[in-house]
């Protein structure tokens, strides 16, 4: 028992470190980068909402343990931006290895079920794996809106390379979408994006 006890103690103190995460958004005052930790928090928040708005079927407390688990990897393979493909095509193996000795930490039945949640979050093959993911895609966007699209500004992105990174977000379910248009109808609006960018893409339909 007290060698159970310790290993549980000694991740959720590793866990901490989480905090320190940094990702390339800012927080809405753009006072500082957002860290991982927020992220997850947000991002719950997001599952909660739109689980209720979209009238999810599946089990909504285990969307929410992929949320609080997803990122933990990132406390040592650090956080790839997501519209650098070089970081996120190297973010594989980093995050890989970091699963296997950031939940080894755990006892084997604890370790066993949260890399199993991680795995089945990257996986993205079953309804609560995809709401999850979405609401990942979803958050992120909205965060980079909530900065004045700071860093979309500050790494170049251009609004055709947020619409395809919205596309799980999008596609999931007709709520979600609708949601998602209007982040972009606001976007356009406040002219975060080059004067040539503002047309709709194919296919990007109407606001809901």
């Amino acid at each position: 028992m007290a060698d159970r006890l310790d290993s549980i103690l000694d991740f959720l103190i590793l866990a901490d470190r989480f905090k320190k995460v940094e990702r390339r958004a800012f927080l809405g005052d753009l006072s500082r980068r957002e860290n991982s930790a927020e992220h997850s928090w947000h991002m719950a928040l997001v599952a909660m909402v739109l689980a209720r708005e979209t009238k999810f079927a599946g089990d909504l407390a285990r969307v929410l343990s992929m949320v609080l688990v997803h990122d933990l990897v990132e406390i040592y393979a650090g956080d790839a931006f997501a519209y650098d493909a070089a970081a996120r095509a190297a973010a594989v193996a980093k995050e890989e290895q970091a699963a296997r000795d950031l939940f080894g930490k755990l006892p084997p039945d604890l370790g066993g079920e949260f890399e199993g949640l991680w795995r089945e979050f990257e996986a993205r093959e079953t309804p609560e794996a995809r709401l999850a993911y979405a609401c990942d895609r979803v958050q992120g966007f909205l965060q980079a809106y909530l900065s004045d699209g700071s860093s979309w500004i500050e790494a170049k992105v251009r609004r055709a390379q947020t619409w395809e990174r919205t596309r799980p977000a999008r596609e999931l379910d007709p709520r979600i979408e609708a949601l998602v248009l209007r982040i972009y109808a606001r976007s356009d609006a406040r002219a975060m994006w080059d004067g040539a960018e503002i047309a709709v893409p194919p296919g990007e339909g109407v606001v809901r």
